[in-house]
């Protein structure tokens, strides 16, 4: 019952949350392109109209998807009083949250992930066929390819390791994949951002929890600590997208929660104080965190949820004014304006100035509206 009802707090939340979330730049790229998630966007839309809950609900219901999932899978490593907690803290990660409510490719990759894991822990045959799809979807399964590779190594299985180097070579050559960019050093920054999307203490301990388990490591300590290896790596060469590492890490999540349970039960009533001091902590934090995402969200990276942010508020002023077709010095701000009801065409012409945050609008080469996207926001 207390999963039911965790289930249905939390999705009513962020399904009011990403009805108020517009969109951001970086996702101008996924409206009216032929991108495969832009196929589930459009549907989507298509079932629920234009506005943004219809926009981000594919990435919600994923999330959804994904936690069932998750669940599953840690039954097979956790003790049943321990997976509710392991699921909330799990549903908590700033990062799971990030991509459940933001349209990119990590939420996509994380469901896929639990799925091959589900899959492999359930119905063995079934993963093999999977993992076997994954090699054409995208060029990030690579590094997915390289945990299972050293798994198979582990376990001395050699018919699962001829399949996934064969996999990883049909996703290197599929992809064309390459290493690229010279010793610069961006170590420090994939730091922040781990730090950014497990939050900072969660993160160490998360780290430790993965040191801890070298020793009995499993299927999903290969796929989360070969992910990560691989991120610090190729880190001093080039910089790194976090959403093609990140997925595969995610997991290990039940490693966190099984080692902290472990050191705390061993020990005798009068010596836990300090775990549970430990525990207030980090799960203090981890809110603290969400709630500075929820609440800010610029707070992680302006750049991501913040740019155009007025973009529906200009469609509906320019609605207002009666004007409709319109073409923009700035593609990815009309993209946006589409989506909003406007439509495409020569009749008046918008430009945007980035830096005073100002828009005007002409007619046949005339100035007829000038007005400052701040200003429309507070009516």
């Amino acid at each position: 019952m207390k999963f039911i009802i965790y289930f249905l707090v939390y999705f009513i939340f962020f399904g009011f949350y990403i009805s108020n979330l517009h969109i951001g730049d970086f996702e101008t790229k996924y409206l009216f392109s032929s991108f495969a998630i832009s196929k589930v966007e459009n549907f989507s839309t298509l079932l629920f109209g234009n506005n943004d809950f219809a926009f981000r609900f594919p990435s919600l219901f994923l999330s959804f998807l994904s936690l069932i999932l998750y669940y599953k899978i840690s039954k097979k490593f956790l003790k049943p009083k321990d997976i509710f907690l392991s699921l909330v803290i799990f549903s908590l990660i700033p990062g799971f949250i990030i991509a459940s409510i933001l349209v990119n490719k990590s939420i996509y990759l994380i469901f896929m992930v639990l799925l091959f894991l589900y899959l492999f822990l359930y119905y063995r045959f079934l993963s093999y066929i999977v993992l076997a799809i994954y090699s054409i979807i995208d060029y990030s399964f690579i590094y997915l390819y390289l945990g299972l590779i050293f798994y198979s190594i582990y376990k001395k299985d050699s018919k699962f390791l001829i399949l996934n180097l064969i996999l990883f070579m049909i996703n290197a050559n599929y992809f064309n994949f390459k290493i690229g960019g010279h010793p610069r050093g961006y170590l420090i920054d994939l730091f922040v951002v781990y730090f950014s999307i497990f939050s900072p203490f969660v993160f160490i301990y998360l780290v430790y929890a993965l040191f801890k388990k070298i020793k009995t490591p499993n299927i999903i300590w290969f796929i989360s600590v070969f992910s990560l290896f691989l991120s610090f790596l190729l880190s001093f060469r080039q910089r790194i997208k976090i959403d093609d590492f990140a997925p595969f890490i995610l997991p290990s999540v039940i490693f966190m929660i099984a080692v902290f349970l472990n050191d705390y039960r061993v020990r005798l009533k009068i010596f836990r104080k300090p775990y549970k001091i430990l525990f207030v902590f980090l799960f203090s934090s981890l809110i603290v965190f969400d709630v500075l995402i929820l609440a800010s969200k610029s707070f992680i990276n302006k750049k991501i949820v913040n740019q155009f942010k007025y973009s529906y508020n200009i469609a509906r002023y320019l609605k207002s004014k009666n004007i409709d077709k319109i073409s923009c010095n700035n593609q990815k701000l009309c993209k946006k304006l589409y989506f909003y009801g406007l439509q495409k065409g020569n009749k008046y012409r918008l430009f945007y100035d980035k830096n005073d945050k100002k828009v005007s609008i002409s007619h046949n080469n005339q100035k007829i509206l000038t007005f400052y996207v701040s200003k429309i926001n507070k009516k």
